[in-house]
């Protein structure tokens, strides 16, 4: 295929034909990810009549030689996050400026994740290869002038961060996190990645079967529980955690600085008009609504966040207090006060 062939274009999904992985793509041109989701740029793309009757489906392998001649733009930091905790928020104020290319949940990572859950014959080395190609393909420049990179994976894909790091071992990642109850309760007014058989069975280990079966506010907090520890267990590998009371300044404070970007002024005054208005409540304000969440609680959602949720919850707050403390004890911030 002519190298050139492929500009903008990007891989609208993963697929498997005859058992040989696929890529569709889609022509995005010069638009930018400027949605607060992945598949949102992608559906407002495939209104358009050109893309709906002209599409390229290529073997996995031309996605190589794409990797090969137009790897994009480094990857700056990746987010992960419990799920209902500000995610959205820091992708939608990265996504303010443009020279920050900012893609949220795309669903061919999540494709390229679950690989080998389509086929036993996909290996480990695949998965790590295809994710980078993959990822290449969603890095490359739409306006000309990006010089940042970041990606939001969806809530499940901290439990793929050793896979994710053997890909990518030097991008610095964050996990945010939230008070149980609130994402309970979040989770039970709107059923997102919590609804039973939305993943995969395997990637929760024998108990699984077990699991499925419970009660909603029980199944929800056992699999939050579960994205937290992985989070946890992998923080000393190029990790920052970041609790949801701590947005939105983070971002243009802590965040930026563990990603080593610097804003101007005027840049952060950008990102901050993004929070006067909700992703997800259009006509409203950015707003700290725990109390709100608190008071809406069912005596189903406190049991089970006390038994699942909470005792993991405590230990990230301890190791992000410990953090801290750590990098203010550090010679460089001692330095910065003097």
């Amino acid at each position: 295929m002519n190298r050139h062939l492929l500009d903008g274009w990007v891989p609208l999904r993963f697929y498997w034909q005859a058992e040989a992985p696929m890529i569709d793509w889609v022509y995005l041109g010069a638009k930018p990810f400027a949605e607060p989701f992945f598949d949102q740029t992608i559906g407002d793309c495939l209104r358009h009549p050109f893309n709906l009757l002209f599409r390229h489906q290529t073997p996995i392998e031309v996605l190589h030689q794409r990797h090969e001649t137009h790897p994009g733009v480094e990857p700056t930091g990746f987010i992960f996050h419990m799920s209902r905790s500000g995610s959205t928020l820091v992708t939608r104020m990265l996504a303010s400026l443009p020279q920050n290319i900012v893609i949220s949940e795309a669903r061919p990572l999540d494709s390229t994740l679950q690989a080998h859950l389509r086929s036993a014959q996909v290996s480990e080395q695949d998965r790590i290869a295809w994710l980078r190609w993959m990822v290449s393909a969603l890095a490359q420049q739409r306006l000309g002038g990006e010089t940042h990179f970041f990606i939001k994976f969806s809530g499940w894909h901290v439990l793929e961060l050793p896979l994710i790091r053997k890909a990518f071992p030097n991008v610095p990642w964050i996990f945010l996190y939230r008070d149980p109850i609130d994402v309970l309760v979040s989770e039970m007014e709107q059923r997102g990645q919590m609804i039973p058989y939305f993943l995969h069975q395997s990637l929760f280990g024998s108990d699984a079967p077990l699991v499925v079966a419970m009660e909603p506010e029980a199944y929800s907090a056992v699999i939050l529980a579960t994205l937290c520890d992985s989070a946890l267990r992998h923080r000393d590998n190029g990790g920052l955690l970041i609790n949801y009371t701590q947005l939105p300044d983070a971002v243009w404070s802590s965040i930026s600085e563990f990603f080593s970007v610097r804003w101007t002024e005027v840049e952060k005054e950008t990102m901050k008009k993004v929070t006067k208005v909700h992703s997800k409540m259009p006509a409203g304000i950015f707003q700290h609504d725990s109390s709100r969440k608190q008071e809406k609680a069912t005596a189903q959602a406190r049991e089970a966040a006390q038994r699942w949720l909470y005792p993991i919850y405590e230990k990230l707050e301890s190791q992000r207090k410990q953090m801290t403390r750590t990098k203010e004890r550090s010679p460089v911030a001692q330095s910065g006060r003097k």
